[in-house]
């Protein structure tokens, strides 16, 4: 139990497979799949990891994002302040993506 609650806890804050590029910037590397139904119900897409944990929940006005589904990609952006929101991933501004 003590174990489900610092997952709880500590989850939503992490940032697994991110690095910070400039201040302020993200840069995270995985596959990005098209958001589905979920509990928190923000971004149109997700950046999952290896093992199909979501990453960060994604939303852009730069780049379609369709063009990249099931492709394994490095996004850049900015995190969007007041998220994560119900246990769900932080939320990511995609600016560019390789």
């Amino acid at each position: 139990m003590t174990m489900i609650l610092t997952l709880a806890i500590v989850l939503p804050f992490a940032s697994f497979g991110a690095t910070p590029s400039k201040p302020g910037e993200i840069t995270a590397t995985g596959f990005l799949k098209k958001q589905g139904i979920t509990t928190y119900m923000y971004g149109t897409h997700v950046l999952l990891d290896d093992n199909g944990w979501t990453l960060y929940a994604l939303r852009s006005n730069a780049i379609d994002l369709n063009k990249y589904i099931n492709l394994k990609v490095t996004v850049r952006g900015s995190l969007i302040d007041g998220y994560p929101l119900d246990f769900g991933p932080n939320y990511l501004n995609v600016k560019s993506m390789e």
